[in-house]
């Protein structure tokens, strides 16, 4: 492996950048969510709509030629606050070790720093790993109703 191919290879070498043009995210990234309950092209439409939404957070994780490597979306609860993080996602290449999700979370203090909501909440379908990352069980329990009985 090439030093210049280690240095792309390197998560903490890319940027969160506020993404206002949505379409610019991979597909494959956005299918690469687990649990997703919405399509790529509507995950792009829902985001153009919110465009100028100041609640609505869009991130892109950038290398220094401006490729879009991840993102993260999250929205402020416009009553208390409080910050979701709806989705996070990065490139197969940044998976194992922990390293995307430390990454991820050293951006959130970066992002709360400024915000300062009350809480911040992460849905995901991986408890596990997020335990093993020093995030807590919520005190919150989202619970999920089958309406198609």
């Amino acid at each position: 492996m090439s030093t210049e191919t280690e240095k792309m290879a390197n998560i903490d070498d890319l940027e969160f950048v506020r993404l206002f043009l949505p379409r610019l995210i991979p597909v494959e990234l956005i299918e690469n969510v687990k649990g997703r309950t919405f399509t790529p092209e509507q995950f792009y439409d829902y985001q153009e709509d919110q465009r100028n939404n100041p609640q609505n957070y869009l991130y892109a994780l950038v290398d220094n030629q401006k490729k879009i490597h991840g993102y993260l979306w999250a929205e402020s609860n416009s009553l208390d606050g409080s910050l979701f993080v709806n989705t996070f996602s990065v490139s197969k290449k940044y998976w194992g070790k922990g390293a995307a999700i430390e990454r991820v979370t050293n951006f959130l203090h970066q992002l709360t720093d400024r915000l300062n909501p009350p809480k911040v909440f992460w849905v995901t379908t991986n408890e596990k790993f997020f335990l093993k990352h020093g995030f807590k069980r919520s005190k919150n329990i989202l619970m999920e109703y089958n309406v198609n009985k």
